[in-house]
């Protein structure tokens, strides 16, 4: 049997998001919020397997209270269990920390073949953990899949990298990092929501993990805010008046002036 987790967070509505002006960081309390919407896939990816293959899924979350809600929604997409690691000491955590108590979390649970996880979040777009992760479990890390099969303990996929296609076979456990649109994921279902509100929740916190006393989002994790600005991008509109020959001039001067024009020069081009 194969057990699978899925690394997933709840992040605030991308159309949704304040920022406190003290610390730099994002506003997450008494705010609209959803799965990260990269996590959705590997999401997909997992219970995939799982019907090819049998086993055991597992959507894993390391955040505040209310990020037991994006739990439930994965539960009601399909996967068997979920774990929600909470306390209050892991606030404000960077990815390094959240590496180190997601190590403990793994290490706890030890039988674990395979953890897949989205490439980015939308609120930090960082994408560090899975590469730190598979150094801390000491595991191999794929990443850029467009096929995959399981067989006899190995995972056997391809994957792009750079201009190469490779063919890769390497035994588990192994990380996952999934693309975004690398399938399409599935949508809830009503009986899907009403067995996630019946299903537990496991819980772990500072104490019941063996973490070490440098944990300490808010005082000791390294990296620092300096500065988080929401930026709105906007573009200006010109209509172009006159006869076909005016405007066509009127836009060769536009493309001149901001230094965009290429002169073609028998085939090719300057």
């Amino acid at each position: 049997m194969v057990n699978i987790f899925v690394l997933i967070k709840q992040v605030p509505g991308t159309h949704n998001l304040e920022i406190d002006k003290k610390n730099g960081a994002l506003i997450r309390e008494g705010i609209e919020t959803m799965i990260n919407p990269d996590d959705l896939y590997a999401l997909e990816l997992g219970l995939k397997l799982k019907e090819r293959y049998g086993g055991n899924t597992t959507a894993l979350t390391m955040g505040p209270s209310q990020a037991e809600f994006a739990l439930r929604e994965c539960l009601a997409m399909g996967v068997d269990e979920a774990i929600h690691v909470c306390d209050q000491i892991f606030a404000y955590s960077d990815t390094l920390q959240t590496t180190l108590v997601l190590k403990e979390v793994f290490d706890k649970i030890k039988n674990y073949d395979l953890i897949i996880t989205g490439s980015q979040t939308s609120d930090s777009s960082t994408g560090q953990v899975p590469y730190q992760l598979s150094e801390a479990l000491d595991i191999p890390l794929i990443t850029d899949i467009f096929s995959i099969e399981l067989k006899n303990g190995f995972v056997q996929c391809q994957r792009n990298f750079g201009h190469e296609s490779q063919n890769i076979q390497v035994e588990l456990p192994i990380i996952l990092r999934v693309r975004k649109h690398f399938n399409k994921p599935r949508p809830l279902s009503l009986l899907g929501i009403k067995k996630a509100f019946e299903k537990g929740i496991k819980k772990f916190d500072f104490n019941s993990l063996n973490c070490p006393d440098s944990i300490d989002g808010c005082n000791k994790s390294p990296t620092r805010v300096v500065k988080t600005e929401k930026i709105s991008l906007q573009r200006k509109n010109e209509i172009i008046k006159g006869t076909i020959t005016e405007k066509i001039q009127k836009i060769i001067e536009i493309i001149q002036e901001h230094g965009i024009e290429k002169i073609w020069v028998g085939g090719a081009h300057e």
